[in-house]
């Protein structure tokens, strides 16, 4: 046994010494990337509406059930009534700032990431779910990350935005929304605050580059009062005031 085992031993030797033992390089670029964290496209879609708008009450179930069947990584619903009964002011300025001409801002309006994509009056599941899937088809410019910290009094949400593609950004604005669930159809992501005043601009922002964000709410007690929150970067110069990401705060 232990001659045919030393045979065995000196054949190998020989073949290695004939067609080599090298290990068998890895395939170019099969390591390549790994490790880095990939960032997907996030659809912000603001809804337009009022209360007592027959289309607002077709539109409203289908956008809630479609929000809550995608990730929030993936889609983010702010329902922002600008007319009536839970308006702001800040929510009628915003809507006048998409739509200047009084004649476009009927409800209900659908807005994904900014007027990139836009479907006025009465819609679909199918429609609606197409124009999502078009935002989330399109490559992130834009990371951000974010926490929140709160003790019964004020809430503080910070965190930075990296630009992750090959161009410089200019002209951003890092802005976000709080929202609430009133317990109904149509006020389940229900915009009580737009943090207008405290919205930082980015004049350039070059490929790799960082920018650090914070936003405090004062009288803010976030757990009690079933709070949550989206940070979002728009690139307000351009013509569809595009949404280039946003990021969901519990």
């Amino acid at each position: 046994m232990k001659r045919l085992l030393l045979l065995f031993l000196m054949i190998g030797l020989i073949a290695c010494l004939l067609i080599g033992c090298n290990v068998v390089p890895s395939t170019e670029g099969e390591d390549e990337g790994e490790g880095e964290e990939e960032v997907t496209r996030v659809v912000m879609v603001e809804l337009f509406s009022q209360a007592g708008c027959a289309s607002c009450a077709v539109v409203e179930p289908i956008l809630e059930q479609l929000a809550d069947e995608f990730e929030r990584s993936e889609v983010v619903l702010v329902e922002e009534r600008a007319y009536g009964i839970y308006s702001l002011d800040e929510i009628r300025d915003r809507y006048e700032w998409y739509l200047p001409s009084s004649s476009d801002r009927g409800t209900p309006n659908i807005l994904f990431n900014g007027l990139n994509q836009k479907i006025y009056g009465s819609s679909t599941y199918v429609a609606i779910k197409s124009k999502i899937n078009l935002e989330l088809g399109k490559d992130a410019k834009i990371s951000i990350s974010a926490t929140r910290s709160n003790d019964s009094t004020t809430t503080t949400i910070s965190g930075t935005i990296k630009n992750i593609g090959s161009s410089t950004l200019d002209n951003l604005v890092i802005n976000g929304m709080i929202f609430k669930d009133r317990g109904q159809t149509g006020l389940k992501y229900s915009v009580i605050d737009i943090l207008e005043e405290q919205k930082e601009t980015v004049a350039t922002l070059e490929p790799g580059s960082t920018h650090n964000f914070s936003f405090t709410l004062e009288d803010t007690n976030w757990d009690i009062n079933g709070l949550h929150g989206v940070i979002f970067v728009q690139d307000t110069d351009s013509s569809k005031k595009e949404i280039l990401q946003a990021f969901y705060v519990d």
